[in-house]
C-alpha cells in the first residue's frame, strides 16, 4: 500500500468522523458514560468508530481492526487497523478542542502509516515513518534546543508517579524551561510540527500509540516507550526532538 492511498482514504474518514464528533462537541446535554475500566465514553466516540470500522471493512475486508470502543476482529491478519475515535474523551467532554481521531495501519504489528485528525483546531497529521505532513504540508521536529530551554508536555501529571518514577520526572522538570498539560494526542502534534520538545505519557493503550509512531518518526522526532524501547510494543510513550531523547531517557530512568 502506498502512502497516497492511505492518506486519501483516511482523509475521507477524518472528514466524516469530524462531522460526527463536532455535532456533539460542547453540547451541554452530552452524556458521558464510565466504562468498566473507569474511562469515559460518549455517543460521539461510538458513532465515529462505527463509521470508520464500516469503511475499512468495505474497502479492506481482509484486514483486521482494533478499536478502543468495539475491540478486535480478524486479529490473525497481517494488516491491522488501529482506531481511537476520540483520543482525549475527557478533554472533548470538557469542551476543550485539544482532542483527536487516531487511525493507524500496522503490518505484522509494526505501524506503517498514521493519521491524526484534530477536529477542534482543523488540523490533520499523517506520516509513514519517512515523512510527515500537517494539512498536506511537510513538517519537521525542531532541533538545537538545549534541555534547559525545552518545553515539556504530558496529559496528566498526577498519573506519572502512579505508573513511573515520579521523582525522576520532577528532576526532568527542574532541568527544562517549563511544562504544560496540552496533552493527549495534541502534545505529540506540537512536537511533530516543531513547537515543543518533549511529550510523554506514563501509561497508554495500543490505540493511543500506534498512529503516533509513523508520524513522529516521519517528522524526524524520536519516539519510544518510557524505557527507550519500541513504542509499538510498549505501554507508555516519550517523544522528543532528536537532540534531547538520550538526555530525557537518562533522567527518567536513572
Amino acid at each position: 500500500m502506498q502512502f497516497e492511498e492511505f492518506d486519501t482514504f483516511t482523509a475521507k474518514l477524518c472528514k466524516e468522523s469530524e462531522r460526527i464528533i463536532l455535532a456533539y462537541f460542547d453540547d451541554p446535554n452530552l452524556e458521558v458514560i464510565s466504562k468498566s475500566d473507569d474511562t469515559p465514553v460518549t455517543a460521539a466516540d461510538r458513532e465515529a468508530e462505527t463509521m470508520i470500522r464500516d469503511a475499512i471493512e468495505t474497502l479492506y475486508p481482509e484486514h483486521g481492526i482494533m478499536g478502543e470502543e468495539f475491540g478486535s476482529q480478524n486479529a490473525a491478519s497481517d494488516y491491522q487497523w488501529v482506531i481511537d475515535p476520540i483520543d482525549g474523551t475527557k478533554t472533548f467532554a470538557a469542551g476543550t478542542p485539544l482532542f483527536g481521531t487516531m487511525i493507524a495501519l500496522l503490518k505484522d504489528g509494526e505501524p506503517l502509516y498514521g493519521s491524526i485528525n484534530y477536529p477542534g483546531v482543523r488540523r490533520r497529521l499523517s506520516g509513514d515513518n519517512a515523512r510527515a505532513f500537517a494539512n498536506g504540508k511537510p513538517i519537521r521536529a525542531r532541533s538545537n534546543v538545549p534541555l534547559k530551554d525545552a518545553l515539556v508536555m504530558t496529559t496528566d501529571i498526577q498519573s506519572i508517579a502512579k505508573h513511573q518514577n515520579g521523582a525522576n520526572f520532577e528532576e526532568l522538570l527542574a532541568k527544562t524551561k517549563f511544562c504544560r498539560t496540552w496533552g493527549d494526542c495534541f502534545g505529540y502534534y506540537l512536537v511533530a510540527i516543531g513547537k515543543a520538545d518533549i511529550m510523554l505519557d506514563p501509561i497508554m493503550n495500543p490505540w493511543d500509540i500506534m498512529a503516533l509512531v509513523p508520524i513522529l518518526r516521519g517528522a524526524g522526532a524520536v519516539i519510544t516507550d518510557w524505557r527507550g524501547d519500541n513504542p509499538a510494543k510498549g505501554e507508555s510513550c516519550v517523544a522528543t526532538n532528536p537532540d534531547l531523547h538520550e538526555s530525557v531517557m537518562n533522567i527518567l530512568n536513572q
